[in-house]
């Protein structure tokens, strides 16, 4: 039985504890244009997670523990590189882990019941796969990952492409705990082989659009005039992935 999904009560969470200059990432400016897609991470949470509290991790910015922690009162965990967003998160009663992805596997084995992975994946330099497997090693048996990444062949990379502008930053092993910026993006059939590759037993990869205008104000009247070519699945801004655990994970 899924949760009851509250638009309102979400808008609400969001603006209260997600909208704040101390979440960094931009602050409330980055989290205003970005609504929809951490609406839809949410909503799509409430559709599987039990009607009873669960253990959720975030890996990253920590934004969607803190609105499972305060709309449900799941017990909620953050793990990113070091820095002073994980002290909100803190305040926030989430509980936070310093954990790079790219160097190490988790601190904890099956501990957790869900994993938010937004926006994340893109940022490493290194296969998908080995990522995915350290995170299906976190989830109980059944346990279920929600991630989401730019889709490769969206508008935007296209008509980078066509004006032979800079689509990633230079793929590059970091030499510190600095993130990188976009290095990789995925077609859909590349991650769903990269989940496939990481022991996930059921995995779903969807195209999705979840709209937002270009930061670049010379490109949002492009951005208006396109927005009817997102009809077109393969062009969408959005990969939606969601994977479960095998039953009985090693």
């Amino acid at each position: 039985m899924a949760r009851p999904w509250k638009p309102h009560d979400f808008n609400s969470v969001y603006e209260r504890y997600i909208c704040q200059d101390e979440m960094l990432f931009g602050g409330r400016d980055y989290h205003l244009r970005y609504r929809s897609r951490y609406k839809e991470c949410t909503r799509r949470f409430a559709a599987l997670a039990p009607p009873h509290p669960v253990d959720v991790l975030e890996v990253g910015g920590g934004q969607l523990a803190v609105v499972c922690a305060k709309l449900w009162n799941d017990p909620a965990a953050a793990a990113d590189l070091p820095g002073p967003h994980l002290s909100y998160m803190a305040k926030q009663g989430v509980e936070t882990f310093h954990w790079n992805l790219c160097k190490s596997d988790a601190p904890f084995t099956k501990k957790f019941d869900f994993v938010f992975f937004s926006e994340v994946i893109e940022h490493l330099p290194i296969p998908g796969y080995l990522v995915l497997e350290r995170l299906r090693k976190v989830l109980r048996p059944g346990g279920v990952i929600i991630c989401t990444t730019p889709n490769l062949y969206r508008l935007r990379n296209v008509v980078f492409m066509a004006l032979g502008r800079k689509i990633f930053d230079y793929f590059r092993y970091p030499d510190d705990d600095t993130a990188l910026l976009h290095v990789l993006e995925y077609s859909r059939d590349h991650l769903e082989w990269q989940f496939k590759k990481a022991g996930f037993a059921k995995y779903r990869v969807e195209y999705s659009y979840m709209h937002h205008l270009p930061t670049n104000p010379l490109y949002r009247p492009l951005a208006l005039l396109g927005y009817p070519l997102h009809l077109v699945p393969r062009w969408r801004d959005y990969l939606v992935a969601t994977a479960y655990a095998p039953a009985d994970t090693e």
